[in-house]
């Protein structure tokens, strides 16, 4: 918790609330830290699932209809419900790192990608807030950078990375959506470190301390 706040500038809100995770999936209802346009200077805790502000029924009952762990940055250009968001509630994500994965010879090979120099990444995302106050979030995707081209062939996209520098831009309220679209493309100066880790981490439901270590495969 105290390396999130370090790095982001920011305090928690709810620190008691917190509780660090290995690997946070999207498969069940999960809360993650976020550093939103209304409050840049805290940390709050979000849901991982954009919800419209008056939906009232299940996270999951809505997340069968329309997946919204992740949306694509260029749907900023179309009328849509959360479209809103891109234009006064960006917020960013940070995080150790995140996967991706490549299929090569029938078998899928996980890699974990994080920051080279350490501290946290910064990943672009959206939000809402509920009628009863709870934040959702959605993490933008776009382009892959030159830097993973190699590392990821199930999709054309990723998580988008903030640089530490275009922080403030990317939270402020005076950053039209043409701007902040414009910082969300690549190339980012963030230099990326990436790495081979065991495929046990596709095993539903397992998550250790040591899953994220390097792996090194045998020549396939």
């Amino acid at each position: 918790m105290k390396e999130i706040e370090r790095d982001v500038n920011a305090m928690f809100k709810f620190p008691n609330l917190y509780t660090p995770q290995v690997v946070v999936s999207g498969l069940s209802e999960s809360t993650i830290p976020v550093v939103t346009m209304d409050e840049p200077k805290a940390i709050s805790l979000a849901i991982w699932g954009l919800l419209p502000t008056s939906y009232k029924d299940d996270w999951e009952l809505f997340q069968r209809l329309t997946n919204t762990l992740t949306i694509p940055v260029r749907n900023s250009e179309i009328d849509i419900w959360y479209h809103d968001s891109f234009m006064n509630r960006r917020c960013i994500i940070p995080v150790t790192g995140f996967f991706t994965s490549v299929l090569k010879n029938g078998e899928i090979y996980p890699y974990h990608v994080s920051k080279k120099s350490g501290g946290m990444l910064y990943l672009a995302g959206i939000y809402t807030v509920l009628e009863d106050g709870f934040i959702t979030c959605s993490l933008l995707t776009g382009p892959l950078e030159e830097e993973i081209v190699d590392y990821q062939n199930l999709v054309d996209y990723m998580p988008i990375i903030i640089d530490h520098n275009d922080k403030g831009e990317w939270l402020s309220s005076d950053t039209t959506t043409e701007r902040a679209i414009e910082i969300a493309q690549p190339p980012h100066k963030t230099t990326l470190e990436i790495r081979p880790i065991a495929k046990n981490l596709f095993n539903q439901d397992i998550s250790y301390d040591s899953m994220l270590m390097p792996y090194e495969y045998p020549e396939n």
